[in-house]
């Protein structure tokens, strides 16, 4: 139970009031002097929930409420009395400062003293909470300002990454296309060449057939009946159906069955008909099939180093889509934070009189396209967020992720004052309960409970305190 006339807290074994219907005397089995105090939250694992520390100069208390904003409304209530305690012991009766209470007034209630005294200090505190509230409102004034403008300069940075990001797609479906085409065109040149070189190597077996068979010295007739024999004999698969019908057309233009049918002389096939048909199946049969093979051969070396270029370019733009993407997502994040990560502190986390650290800030420009650099958003120099894997837009990600820093140091300036703000309100609320139930015709006896009953929680929900 707090007593705001004196500061201080004591604490029972059993509620006062429940000894008191027994009809026992109520008895505090310990009273802690507020004044000069720090009540902080204790972090330590080991603590039990919702459990804070009061550091007295003595010695420090530990103290568990029943919930969350039990144990916040304790905290305001203690640190309010604790400042209210230090003011009143730095206040004179004629409200200057001294650097001890002042001595009891003669001829005044030791009641009314306390109200008097504590009229000052709440007055002073008044006007500190007042001054803390206006503060924390013009400055989140200028933090929603600031606020403004980066999300803006933030919404033409994600304008610009999508537009990146469509021109990336479109040319990713370009170089899909091309790659295509190209495997296409591959496909056929390569099976043009495996023609191709089937073709004439069957044909150079066929020319060193026909050089050897004529070398023989045979009559006319029968150095045709043995070329016809022997390459019948090859597999059909060996030599393709073209080479064969051109070969024995040949044969048949120039060696006419007229002209065999009447050579019977051995000697009758001489050096200038081989020589003619020679050169008449090298330049009408083989000789087009192998110009033809050349420049087959470049086109696939033309085409294969498309191909790798568009598998290179379909590389890179996957990439630069992957980090445009991760680009986007950060923005978007920056735009649309969690609201449950963003949520403020519970009241009275933050000391209402701590000292405001001012925002200051430089100016960055992004080098992303589309966005005028005419209209810079002023950040705060500092290392920069994560790179995100990012390898191609390092400079542009430069920018932006100052952007979303700043913009994260100012939501968290945001918030920070905005607690600053609701714990000033607070404290004034609990200041103008305290004055309602402090006027001079009241007993102490009724005052103290009458406040205690306010601010002094049941047998089921007020704090467990321990060494």
């Amino acid at each position: 139970m707090v007593d705001p006339l004196k500061h201080t807290l004591c604490y029972y074994q059993i509620p006062p009031e429940d000894a008191q219907a027994k009809g026992r005397v109520p008895k505090a089995l310990g009273v802690i002097d507020l004044t000069n105090t720090n009540v902080i939250v204790d972090k330590d694992p080991a603590s039990p929930e919702n459990c804070f520390k009061v550091e007295t100069p003595g010695r420090d208390y530990y103290i568990a409420a029943a919930d969350p904003f039990k144990m916040n409304t304790w905290i305001s209530v203690l640190r309010l009395n604790s400042k209210l305690g230090t003011l009143e012991k730095t206040l004179g009766k004629d409200g200057k400062e001294e650097t001890q209470q002042a001595p009891p007034l003669p001829g005044v209630d030791l009641d009314d003293q306390y109200t008097l005294s504590f009229k000052l200090a709440a007055d002073k505190m008044l006007q500190s909470l007042s001054d803390t509230a206006q503060s924390s409102r013009a400055t989140l004034e200028d933090v929603s300002t600031m606020k403004y403008n980066i999300k803006g300069q933030l919404k033409k940075y994600l304008v610009a990454v999508k537009t990146q990001h469509t021109e990336s797609e479109t040319k990713l479906k370009g170089l899909r296309e091309s790659e295509t085409n190209a495997h296409r065109s591959l496909d056929a040149i390569n099976s043009l060449i495996v023609t191709l070189d089937k073709f004439l190597q069957a044909s150079r077996y066929i020319q060193r057939l026909t050089i050897a068979t004529m070398s023989m010295n045979q009559n006319l007739p029968t150095t045709i009946r043995i070329l016809r024999e022997k390459i019948a004999t090859r597999e059909s698969s060996e030599i393709p159906r073209s080479l064969l019908t051109g070969y024995g057309s040949l044969l048949t233009k120039c060696f006419p069955d007229s002209e065999v049918a009447q050579s019977t002389d051995p000697s009758s096939l001489n050096f200038m008909q081989v020589l003619n048909f020679y050169n008449t199946y090298y330049d009408e049969i083989h000789l087009p099939k192998m110009i033809k093979l050349e420049p087959a051969k470049s086109r696939r070396l033309e085409v294969w180093r498309k191909l790798v270029a568009s598998v290179n370019g379909i590389k890179q733009t996957c990439l630069q889509l992957s980090e445009l993407s991760l680009i986007e997502e950060a923005i978007k994040k920056a735009l649309n934070p969690d609201r449950l990560a963003m949520r403020s502190r519970p009241m009275s986390m933050c000391d209402p009189d701590e000292e405001e650290e001012g925002i200051t800030a430089t100016n960055t420009s992004s080098s992303l396209r589309n966005i005028p650099e005419d209209e810079a958003v002023e950040v705060k120099e500092q290392p920069l967020l994560g790179d995100l894997g990012l390898k191609l837009y390092k400079s542009e990600w430069k920018g932006i992720s100052k952007v979303i820093q700043t913009l994260g140091e100012l939501r968290s300036a945001e918030k920070e004052q905005s607690q600053k703000l609701d714990d000033a309100l607070h404290s004034r609320e609990l200041l103008a309960s305290f004055s309602s139930k402090k006027t001079p015709t009241k007993s102490r006896s009724e005052s103290q409970a009458s406040i205690s009953s306010s601010f002094a929680d049941s047998k089921e929900s007020g704090p467990e305190l321990k060494e």
